[in-house]
């Protein structure tokens, strides 16, 4: 039986510039779409943009509290996205770099804004124990971002 893909609905003003900024500089295979949504395949995960007008809640500082994106399996795949969004030209809200070095929690990441001002992460374990489990961590995160926000 095939695991289920995740689903996520964000906000766009503009569904042609989102298209662009996910189909050109991302990768995304686009789906069904209407006058008023876009449905995205976003590493195997449905992704769907709704047009808006509106936003609900001012632009975020930082990281924190939502963002989304994908954890590959394989650093090769995690680099190979981060060199798509670097010849792309896609704004980095936080640089690739390693975070936790020499932690069972170290993972290489990175931050793109996409231009509706939504947060991705793309992030690539060292250890895949830490994906789900270290129950025995308490740390989530990182506070100097939480601090920012």
């Amino acid at each position: 039986m095939a695991a289920p893909c995740f689903h996520l609905s964000i906000p766009s003003a503009d569904l042609a510039r989102t298209e662009r900024w996910y189909v050109e500089g991302l990768g995304c295979a686009v789906g069904r779409r209407s006058a008023d949504a876009l449905i995205l395949n976003l590493g195997g995960h449905q992704l769907v943009a709704q047009r808006t007008s509106i936003r609900s809640e001012p632009p975020q500082n930082g990281i924190y509290p939502r963002h989304f994106g994908l954890v590959f399996a394989a650093l090769a795949a995690w680099d190979a996205q981060r060199k798509r969004a670097l010849q792309a030209g896609l704004r980095f809200g936080v640089e690739p770099k390693l975070r936790f070095e020499g932690d069972v929690l170290e993972h290489h990441t990175f931050f793109l804004i996409d231009p509706d001002l939504n947060w991705l992460e793309f992030k690539h374990y060292s250890d895949p124990e830490a994906i789900f489990g270290c129950h025995d961590r308490v740390m989530v995160g990182d506070d100097v971002w939480r601090r920012k926000g």
